[in-house]
C-alpha cells in the first residue's frame, strides 16, 4: 500500500487565480493559458510553494470545472486522474476516459441535452435588458455536461443573479446551479464532483486505505471535500467567508461555540 496521501484539489481560486482578479507581479507564475497561448492564470509565489510541496507529498488529482481541453491548458503536471467538467467526466493520466462512469452518466444526462441547449439561446433573452453575455454548453465525447453563461463586461456590475431568477422554474428539478463571479453554471443533479470523488474513491480505493485529503475554494466544493478524510480551503475564499459568517450566525443565536 502506497504511503503518499491521495489529495482533491479544485484548481481555479484554490491553486491559482485568472487574469482579471489580479495584477501579476514578477515572481508570479504562469498557472494556465488561454487556446491562444496567451497566460490566463497566475499562481502567487505561496501558491508555488504549497503547489510544490503537494506534488511532491501526494497523488494529486484535480478536480475542476474545467473541461478536459481547458485542462490541458493548466501548466501543472498532474501525474495521476483528472474530475473535469463539475465530475461530468473522469480521465487516467493518459488522458483515457473512464467509460464505466462516462456511461453512468450518459444514462442520466442524455436525456436532458435538449433543455441545455435551449438554455443556451434562453439566456442571451434573460439578459438582453441587462448586458452582454457568452453562453455554450460543455461537451465531453459528444455528451452535454453543463451549460455554462458568462457576463462579457467584468466592469459592468454583476447581474448573473437577475438571470437566475428568470429561469423556469423546471430548471430547479432537473439542475443545480453554481454562480462565481461572472461565471454562472447550469448542471444537471446527476452531475457533481462529490459524485465522481464518491466513484473514484469506490473504484480505485475500496478497502478505503489511503488518506484522502481534498482543497477546495467554492461552496458547490462542500460536495466532494466531505468525501474526504480531511479538507481544506484558502484564506478569504468563497467557502472560507461562508463558515465565518455562519459561525458567527450560529454563536449569536446560541451564545457558545459547539453543540449541547
Amino acid at each position: 500500500m502506497t504511503t503518499k496521501p491521495l489529495i482533491f484539489v479544485d484548481l481555479d481560486d484554490t491553486l491559482f487565480q485568472t487574469h482579471r482578479r489580479i495584477s501579476p507581479d514578477a515572481d508570479f507564475r504562469v498557472a494556465s493559458v488561454d487556446k491562444n497561448g496567451q497566460a490566463l492564470a497566475y499562481m502567487k509565489p505561496k501558491q508555488q510553494i504549497f503547489s510544490d510541496w503537494l506534488f511532491a507529498s501526494a497523488d494529486v488529482i484535480p478536480v475542476t470545472a474545467r473541461s478536459v481541453e481547458a485542462l490541458s491548458r493548466v501548466k501543472l503536471q498532474f501525474q495521476h486522474a483528472a474530475i473535469c467538467s463539475h465530475g461530468g467526466t473522469i480521465i487516467d493520466a493518459d488522458n483515457n476516459m473512464d467509460m464505466q462512469w462516462f456511461d453512468l452518466q450518459q444514462q442520466q444526462v442524455a436525456k436532458l441535452d435538449q433543455s441545455m441547449q435551449d438554455l443556451v439561446e434562453q439566456i442571451h433573452e434573460y439578459a438582453a435588458d441587462l448586458g452582454s453575455v457568452r453562453t455554450w454548453a460543455v461537451e465531453e465525447n459528444g455528451l452535454k455536461i453543463y451549460t455554462v453563461a458568462k457576463q462579457n463586461d467584468t466592469e459592468q456590475p454583476l447581474f448573473l443573479d437577475k438571470i437566475v431568477e428568470k429561469l423556469p422554474a423546471e430548471i430547479s428539478e432537473q439542475f443545480y446551479l453554481h454562480m462565481n463571479g461572472n461565471n454562472l453554471a447550469i448542471i444537471p443533479l446527476a452531475v457533481s464532483k462529490k459524485n465522481a470523488v464518491q466513484f473514484y474513491l469506490e473504484k480505485y480505493d475500496p478497502l478505503q486505505q489511503r488518506a484522502v485529503m481534498g482543497l477546495g475554494d467554492s461552496l458547490s466544493d462542500f460536495g466532494f471535500l466531505s468525501c474526504c478524510d480531511w479538507f481544506g480551503m484558502p484564506k478569504n475564499s468563497q467557502l472560507h467567508r461562508f463558515s465565518e459568517t455562519a459561525l458567527d450566525l450560529s454563536y449569536q443565536s446560541k451564545g457558545y461555540f459547539g453543540n449541547v
